[in-house]
């Protein structure tokens, strides 16, 4: 009997140069990440918007359930509070830079 599966293996991405600052009301940050061939993060949300660009690799996001294509130069901005992931598709790593801010905590 043969237990492979066709599901994408959930994992931690690689992240590279997380930043997070906060000045005049605002709290905003960004990273790179990597994420392996055939990897998918573990579906989150947060209380920050978000947005992506792909720098490299091919993969599909889930945001809210809508299924969304990833290929390099591709830019998608995550509403505060969705739940999200990201798969990659490709037999590279998938790259994508991000950019978050929300207001500061009073």
């Amino acid at each position: 009997m043969n237990d492979v599966s066709n599901e994408p293996m959930l994992a931690d991405a690689e992240i590279y140069g997380d930043i997070e600052t906060e000045a005049q009301g605002l709290a905003y940050g960004a990273m790179v990440f990597t994420l392996k061939p055939g990897c998918t993060t573990a579906p989150h949300h947060h209380a920050s918007e978000e947005t992506w660009i792909v720098q490299k690799g091919d993969g599909r996001a889930q945001v809210n359930g809508q299924s969304i294509g990833l290929i390099p130069g591709a830019r998608l901005s995550v509403p505060p509070g969705a739940i999200h992931s990201i798969t990659n598709t490709s037999t590279t790593d998938l790259e994508v830079m991000a950019f978050w801010w929300r207001q500061s905590e009073p």
